[in-house]
């Protein structure tokens, strides 16, 4: 695995890990049952993300990074402009999910970019996945949100 991949994907785990801690605190402030769960699903999805760069790591081999990828579309533009204020135990199930919604968003974009860094390598292609995988978990989560804000109107 070339050296500047390498720092690449230690990079891409410490975003991962950063973003399992973030979730981890927001669990502990929110006390909504059904904000909790989700919450949870949240973190696994982030901690099976960390595991798989870790082993792609250890190993140093991209094979398995990205495979499980079934979509690449465009999101709703959901939760672009939308933040909340403070976080607190007040927060909902949509305040969260729009929180999550920029951080996959984010996690897209640091993807791509890395994407066209390591264009016509096989990193390239890897990333190119990976972004992938994170546009699939965005847009369910903006089709979660979607859910919520019209069953509630």
């Amino acid at each position: 695995m070339d050296a500047d991949v390498r720092k690449a994907l230690e990079e891409a785990k410490v975003k991962k890990e950063l973003s399992f801690e973030f979730y981890e605190k927001l669990l502990n402030v929110v006390s909504d049952l059904s904000t909790k769960a989700l919450i949870k699903d949240l973190m696994e999805q982030k901690d099976k993300h960390t595991k798989a760069i870790k082993e792609a790591l250890e190993q140093g081999s991209l094979d398995g990074l990205g495979l499980d990828v079934s979509c690449r579309w465009k999101g709703l533009g959901i939760g672009k402009n939308a933040k909340p204020e403070v976080v607190t135990g007040e927060l909902t199930v949509q305040d969260v999910l729009l929180i999550a919604i920029r951080y996959e968003e984010n996690s897209v974009k640091y993807y791509e970019d890395l994407a066209e860094k390591f264009k016509g390598q096989p990193a390239g292609d890897v990333f190119d996945r990976l972004a992938s995988d994170e546009a699939c978990h965005r847009n369910d989560i903006q089709r979660m949100y979607d859910d919520i804000v019209n069953m509630e109107n």
